[in-house]
């Protein structure tokens, strides 16, 4: 009985049940990484049969088992690395290609040595590949980047212990020690190093579980903009880091148009679209210079550090005629034209976050009552910690509510807020 063979059983049986529970989160290529575990695991519990087993079924079973695994590991790197995974009758093809060979240099050569060189060989090669492959695409799971390099050099480790041992199996490879004390550490080292292996796998999967939470946590589902508790938190950062470098923080307050006779007029699922679109455009135009987040409902925020007057004005420019030259589709061939109203507040370094707010929104009212579409630029953010200033913002918000609540589908689209 091999002990470094008891040991990988263990580790790696330990890591079965975690496997399949994560097979009904949804996590891509997780069924393949299951797969890899189970054969990995009867490839280790086929060194604790070597001393009662024939040496034919141990060399068979190890080798079969250890490309099998490779396989499997290789297919759920693809899958989670939004490849196109192996289908199941080409792996099962080449595993049965595989025990040909092995069996056709079992009776050829009446050494086990080959058997094992050939399947070591071919399995270090398939992790070799696995390295790769992980290398050229590991840039889109950067979230997770010190789990997919752990994974990527566990990979190549693999495949080094492999090439290894098919070199010590065949060649006089460390002839100043025993050959068999050569072959035995080489094993007992790839039998380790897979439990390592898997178990980076583990916290892969895991780390991607919690990255696609936080990413559901701080976007809105249905447009993909940030939620408005992640918004404001980006904005009071955003404003902290502009005001510690002495720069100006600019707050845009957007509301899509005549909201309500676009629900009412194409439905629910027609508005949805219309929120979609708009956040597409919206992210488009501003093209990373700034953040955007869904405030509720039509609402929408923007957030952009260290610009000036002239440049808040032209990307704000820039976004209602991007909107209002691109209409949204509504299916069928139908389209929804919208437009947009934007306030927009400049604060100097120091000014509190909740007056830009409120600057903000008293500035989209005005852009409202002089006709939509269109923008409006607040005053001085001294202004806007009047008590005037605090009274008129509220009742700009109570006054568009109030016009939404009265609006029927009957009356003009001018009459529509």
């Amino acid at each position: 009985m091999s002990f470094p063979s008891a040991i990988a059983v263990i580790a790696l049986a330990v890591m079965l049940p975690v496997l399949l529970l994560l097979r009904k989160s949804g996590v891509p290529g997780v069924g393949s990484f299951y797969l890899a575990c189970v054969l990995s695991t009867l490839s280790a519990g086929a060194g604790l049969t070597s001393t009662i087993a024939p040496p034919w079924f141990d060399v068979m079973a190890d080798s079969t088992l250890t490309v099998a695994a490779s396989l499997a590991a290789l297919n759920g790197f693809r899958g989670f690395l939004g490849r196109k995974q192996l289908r199941l009758p080409l792996l099962v093809a080449t595993l049965a290609c595989m025990a040909i060979i092995l069996g056709f240099f079992s009776h050829l050569f009446e050494s086990r040595d080959v058997c094992v060189a050939f399947s070591a060989g071919l399995a270090g090669l398939i992790y070799f590949l696995t390295g790769i492959m992980i290398m050229r695409h590991w840039s889109r799971q950067r979230a997770i980047a010190p789990y997919v390099l752990f994974c990527c050099v566990s990979a190549f480790a693999v495949a080094a212990l492999n090439a290894f041992r098919a070199i010590a199996a065949t060649t006089d490879f460390g002839s100043a020690v025993e050959p068999q004390m050569w072959v035995t550490a080489l094993v007992a080292a790839r039998q380790l190093m897979m439990p390592l292996f898997l178990l980076g796998v583990v916290l892969l999967l895991h780390g991607w579980m919690i990255a696609n939470l936080r990413h559901l946590i701080a976007h809105d589902e249905l447009t993909g903009a940030l939620s408005r508790r992640a918004f404001m938190a980006e904005c009071e950062r955003i404003s902290h880091a502009a005001s510690g470098s002495g720069r100006q923080t600019a707050f845009m307050l957007l509301d899509l148009d005549r909201f309500k006779q676009i629900n009412d007029q194409h439905g629910h699922a027609g508005g949805d679209a219309a929120l979609g679109h708009f956040t597409r455009i919206a992210q488009q135009t501003l093209a990373g210079r700034g953040m955007l987040g869904r405030l509720g409902g039509e609402e929408f925020g923007i957030v952009l550090a260290g610009v000036g007057r002239t440049e808040v004005i032209a990307v704000a420019e820039a976004i209602c005629t991007a909107v209002r030259t691109t209409p949204a589709s509504a299916g069928k061939g139908m389209t929804i034209a919208l437009t947009v109203s934007i306030g927009i507040a400049i604060a100097k370094s120091g000014g509190a976050l909740a007056d830009l707010m409120m600057q903000a929104d008293v500035a989209l009212y005005e852009a409202k009552a002089m006709g939509r579409d269109r923008l409006s630029i607040a005053d001085s953010l001294g202004a806007a910690s009047s008590a005037s200033a605090r009274a008129l913002a509220g009742a700009a918000a109570q006054m568009r509510a109030a016009a939404a609540m009265t609006v029927t589908s009957a009356q003009p689209l001018s009459n529509v807020g």
